[in-house]
């Protein structure tokens, strides 16, 4: 079975941010966060696309930033969040030189703990920018600076640690109108719908597999997911391996026809059609850009 490499809250600072100096604590708790005032110099834009294995905060207090989003490019300004769930393909594509405000990183283990299923499924079942108030987003800059400051002692207090996230995760739930609205039934289907194709996609494109794993029809699996995110689940499916096959068409020792073949389809001239189709590139001019950024 393909292997897609998923990056670690360690590989983050090992990967993206290599040049750091050698004093930076390199963590291995089930949080981490990062000053992007301190940090992002460090950091060389735009990072390579990976799929990470942890859930992250981006929150801006000044400047701005643009962030890949599976196929999306979502810019956060002055007092927004986005919140990208583990999983997607990401990728960090622009910081402005005077960006502030902090990244913060979490396991799903600890997400689970801190806040339940529905409000899960407000903050990743769109991905969608969050608009604070001004005084609000002051008030959470305080509290990460605090996260901050507690996480980078040599012996940090972890309970102290999940604490100030959850306050700032329920803070954020009570600034927020988009995060007041109750959730539909359509977008809980999508929600779990988009967690078995993460999870799935390799061995299962159809449609039926996914309708029995959540006990409901075909046809109203397909009203749900059109309703939320304005395409079909067909569509996302082949959206999700088509991201992740840019992952292993990093790899330069295979052919596009064996990363084809690896990721089950059997005419490696569909898998390009298709490739060109949600990418607006070709295969090969893909990795000729990616090779090219590698070389700047």
């Amino acid at each position: 079975m393909t292997k897609i490499k998923r990056i670690t809250p360690t590989d983050f600072r090992g990967q993206f941010m290599s040049e750091m100096s050698t004093d930076f604590a390199v963590l291995k708790t089930a949080v981490q966060i990062h000053d992007i005032a301190k940090t992002s110099s460090f950091i060389k834009v735009p990072t390579p696309l990976h799929r990470p294995e942890y859930n992250f905060i981006v929150h801006i207090t000044k400047g701005s930033a643009k962030q890949q989003v599976d196929a999306n490019l979502v810019s956060i300004k002055e007092h927004e969040i986005l919140f990208v769930r583990q999983g997607t393909v990401t990728s960090l594509k622009e910081v402005s030189p005077d960006a502030a405000g902090y990244i913060i990183l979490f396991e799903d283990q600890t997400l689970n703990q801190l806040l339940s299923k529905q409000e899960l499924i407000k903050l990743f079942s769109a991905n969608t920018v969050i608009h604070l108030p001004g005084e609000s987003s002051a008030w959470l800059a305080s509290l990460f600076e605090l996260l901050n400051t507690e996480i980078y002692y040599p012996n940090p207090n972890l309970g102290i640690c999940y604490s100030l996230l959850q306050a700032g995760l329920q803070k954020i739930f009570s600034s927020s109108t988009e995060l007041s609205k109750s959730i539909s039934r359509s977008a809980e289907i999508t929600f779990s719908f988009k967690e078995l194709v993460y999870k799935n996609y390799l061995q299962h494109q159809s449609i039926a597999f996914y309708a029995s794993a959540l006990a409901v029809s075909e046809n109203y699996l397909h009203r749900c997911i059109k309703e939320t995110i304005g395409e079909s689940p067909k569509e996302w499916i082949n959206k999700v391996s088509i991201l992740q096959s840019q992952l292993l068409l990093q790899d330069m020792t295979k052919s596009i026809s064996e990363i084809a073949f690896e990721l089950n389809y059997g005419d490696p001239s569909y898998f390009g059609r298709l490739f060109k189709k949600i990418t607006g590139v070709t295969p090969s001019e893909y990795r000729i850009a990616f090779m090219q950024d590698l070389s700047e």
